[in-house]
């Protein structure tokens, strides 16, 4: 790949993550979710076939998590790859979860779709998505 191409590569990365003429910031210059941004144009510039993300959105207020979740799952359905996220973020989770894989104390403890986690009688499930004793009332009220 010649240099001219190899710049234009990193320009359409770039741009495709939102954050098009900003590759003259140094990393001190630029915000948390301009940081996962770039961690994702990083990895897509490659054409790679996998996309693994480890707690995208640790760190990000929840705005911008979802700004963070929905590239993700553009990303993957634009480039026709498998993404793999691991993280303990529920709304993440029952945001762009399709396929989704609970551990629990290092084995595969669970796995189901985003509208089977939420109607789960699992109870290490249920503990952990509703661990708030707010949260625990809202799933009382949602089940009547």
């Amino acid at each position: 790949m010649s240099r001219e191409e190899m710049l234009d590569r990193v320009n359409f990365c770039l741009k495709r993550v939102n954050i098009e003429n900003k590759n003259h910031l140094f990393p001190s210059e630029i915000s948390g979710g301009m940081k996962k941004r770039v961690g994702i144009a990083r990895a897509i510039a490659m054409n790679p076939k996998y996309l693994f993300c480890d707690e995208p959105n640790s760190g990000l207020d929840p705005q911008t998590s979802i700004v963070i979740d929905n590239l993700i799952e553009e990303i993957t359905h634009e480039f026709n790859i498998t993404t793999v996220v691991i993280t303990h973020d529920m709304n993440s989770v029952i945001e762009i979860g399709q396929n989704i894989i609970f551990l629990y104390k290092g084995k595969k403890w669970w796995q189901g779709g985003k509208d089977d986690i939420i109607r789960t009688d699992n109870p290490e499930i249920i503990d952990f998505v509703y661990a708030s004793k707010f949260m625990k009332t809202l799933k009382d009220k949602l089940a009547k």
